[in-house]
This record gives structure tokens, C-alpha cells and sequence, in this order.
């Protein structure tokens, strides 16, 4: 009976038991569940603030200096390179204006126009032998030297384009432009229209020879000294990269032929020998 009254007595003193009687020195503190996660917090906290001081500065691209640079405080024109703080050379200042002046704009390149071939007066790159090479040099008559190309004559029986010039030893005679036109149907010429790398140049004939040859063929040619006003075609037949001739006939007919390499070839030895040796177009 007594072991049950005290029992009872007892019962209700459990129930009110608290923590907060007790004396504050002897509370327990709280404990965590998970106590690491706090740990990795705090290590990722220091983590930023450690990368928050490394972290290079940012620069301005005209002052070299950080803009974010409170007002009244002296400037701070380092730079950060890993934990070691410097201060930016003048080679990588220029570096950077250099490369900050430079034009990054695409520019479009475009084939240069042909344009149309005129007389130049320009230096003679070839030795004589070395245009002789190409050239022919007889002596029709005493004291006196012809150049022209090989593999053509002055036969009125064979059709031929080219130019020539003599020599007496002493003096070089005037250039000369020579038209051989031989067929079985007259044409009776007094012009000549060229294209000439696609552009148009003229020749007039003022003193064309006519003539029959054998059975039903006739012949036709023109001899005559190149005029300073034919300066600019006789260069560019000498410097073309094609030419296409029309002899233009009496009743408009043309008879039209393409100037072969050699041909070109020709004129430009006959030209550049031709001043060479001294001779000018006047």
C-alpha cells in the first residue's frame, strides 16, 4: 500500500519535468542531424570569398583602370595574376591599343576592269640577241640589215601581217606595218578594224597595191610607215593577250582572221628591238 502511494506521488512530478529547470550552465545544447552540411557551406562561403579577392580586376579598354573604383580613392591600376598582384606594361598597353585601333571589317576584293592598251614608253627588259632569237635579219642589198619575222617573205603570194624595219649601219629607218592578202576573190581593202583584248583600234590605208596572181588569184598588200597616231596599236598588238583582224572590203565585206601567239610574239621583238637599237615613231 505504501509502495503504491508513492507511486502515484510520483507521477505527476515526471510529467511536469522541463528542461528549462534546470540551471542554464547544465542544459544540453541542440544537436544537428547532419552536421556536415553546415561544414560544406561554410567551406563553399570561404571558397567565394577567397575567389572574390583573387578574381582579376576588370579593365577599361581606353584608361586602363577599374571603373568600379569608388570616387575620391586613388586609383588602382594593378592587375591580378594568380596571388601575385603587378602592374601592366607598357608592351601589353600597346599590345591592346593596337589591336583595339585594327579594322575587322570585311573588305571585298574585285577583279581589276581590263582596260584599254596606249602607248608606254617603257624600259626594254631584253637583250638584242635574245630578241634576235625570234627575228630574222637579212641583207636585201648592200649596207643595209633587215628585221623581221621568221617563217614570213615579202611574196605577194602568201598572206601575212607583221612589222618591220632597216638599218643602213648608221641610221634606224622608220618602222613599218605590212599587209599581205592573197585569194581567189578580190577584196579591195582600205581599212583594217582589230579588237584587241576587247577593245576597239583602227588602221587606214592610204596606198594599197593591187594585183592578179596565178590563174583566178589576186593579191592585195599595204606597206606602209607606222604614224605616230598608230602608236597605240602597234602596242597593243606587241602586248595583247588576242587579236582578232577584219579587213574591211570596198562593198563592207570582211575578211576576218585571229592573230596567232607567234604572231604577238613578233610584233613585241620587232618593237623591242626596234627601240633598242635606237629607233623612235614620230
Amino acid at each position: 500500500m505504501a509502495m503504491a502511494l508513492f507511486a502515484a506521488s510520483a507521477m505527476p512530478l515526471a510529467a511536469q519535468d522541463s528542461e528549462d529547470d534546470y540551471d542554464e550552465s547544465i542544459r544540453m545544447p541542440i544537436r544537428r542531424l547532419h552536421p556536415e552540411r553546415e561544414r560544406e557551406k561554410a567551406r563553399k562561403k570561404l571558397q567565394q570569398e577567397l575567389d572574390a579577392k583573387n578574381k582579376p580586376q576588370q579593365v577599361d579598354d581606353d584608361a586602363w583602370q577599374d571603373n568600379s573604383q569608388p570616387k575620391g580613392k586613388k586609383k588602382d591600376n594593378r592587375r591580378v595574376v594568380g596571388k601575385t598582384t603587378l602592374p601592366p606594361s607598357t608592351a601589353d598597353k600597346s599590345l591592346l591599343n593596337e589591336l583595339l585601333s585594327k579594322n575587322y571589317d570585311l573588305v571585298e576584293y574585285l577583279p581589276s576592269a581590263p582596260k584599254r592598251l596606249v602607248w608606254l614608253d617603257d624600259p626594254v627588259a631584253e637583250s638584242e640577241n635574245e630578241l634576235l632569237m625570234q627575228l630574222s635579219k637579212t641583207s636585201p642589198q648592200t649596207g643595209v640589215v633587215r628585221y623581221m619575222p621568221r617563217d614570213v617573205t615579202m611574196s605577194n603570194t602568201e598572206n601575212a601581217f607583221y612589222a618591220y624595219f632597216s638599218t643602213d649601219g648608221t641610221h634606224v629607218q622608220p618602222l613599218r606595218l605590212r599587209v599581205q592578202y592573197y585569194a581567189d576573190d578580190p577584196l579591195q581593202f582600205n581599212d583594217i578594224q582589230f579588237q584587241v583584248n576587247g577593245f576597239d583600234y583602227s588602221y587606214h590605208v592610204t596606198s594599197p597595191r593591187r594585183g592578179k596572181g596565178t590563174g583566178r588569184m589576186i593579191w592585195e598588200q599595204s606597206d606602209q610607215v607606222v604614224q605616230p597616231r598608230d602608236k597605240d596599236l602597234l602596242y597593243a598588238l606587241s602586248h595583247a593577250s588576242w587579236v582578232r583582224m577584219s579587213l574591211v572590203g570596198a562593198d563592207g565585206i570582211k575578211h576576218v582572221k585571229m592573230l596567232t601567239e607567234k604572231q604577238i610574239r613578233d610584233f613585241y621583238s620587232i618593237l623591242q628591238l626596234y627601240r633598242l637599237l635606237g629607233g623612235r615613231i614620230e
